[in-house]
């Protein structure tokens, strides 16, 4: 990619990452303290290109908590490439205890189903910190229909003040 796109695209990025957390932040609205992270591995037959985005599940308490809830949970879904960079960060998604199955680390969310992996504390924020990772893609702001999510500097303090 010449440097001006690439220069492009970066602006564009950073522009879809402030966007994404905006509005939380206008609202003057207090970020949960997330203290556990999922990778999400693909359990269905994947379509084209699928199993290369790997989904990052942000959440409040662990999912087999969220199992035992009554009503569930409101989480942090970001789509990963290769678990190397973010993708997109699509927003806050509802997960509820009948979309875990917590002896067999299975989640179902958005009509697929994924096997669920938890994550460290490090991971997640070493790429909350680094969200263009080390794999040099090309990469296209896409638009998300879920609410928008905490910005990535939110969601790395919610960690670090966690641990």
């Amino acid at each position: 990619m010449p440097f001006g796109r690439s220069f492009l695209f970066l602006a564009l990025l950073c522009a879809a990452f402030a966007g994404a957390s905006a509005g939380v932040q206008e609202r003057g609205a207090a970020v949960p303290v997330y203290s556990h992270g999922y990778y999400l591995f693909l359990a269905d037959p994947p379509v084209a290109c699928e199993q290369c985005y790997v989904p990052l599940l942000i959440t409040h308490d662990s999912l087999e908590e969220i199992a035992k809830q009554a009503e569930g949970q409101i989480c942090v879904l970001i789509t990963t490439y290769e678990r190397d960079s973010i993708w997109q960060v699509h927003g806050m998604v509802p997960v509820k205890p009948a979309d875990i199955e917590g002896a067999a680390r299975i989640i179902r969310m958005r009509k697929r189903t994924y096997r669920y992996q938890e994550v460290t504390a490090a991971e997640i924020v070493r790429l909350l910190e680094h969200p263009l990772g080390t794999i040099p893609i090309s990469r296209i702001p896409l638009h998300s229909d879920l609410p928008p999510a905490p910005s990535l500097e939110a969601l790395i303090a919610a960690f670090r003040a966690a641990k």
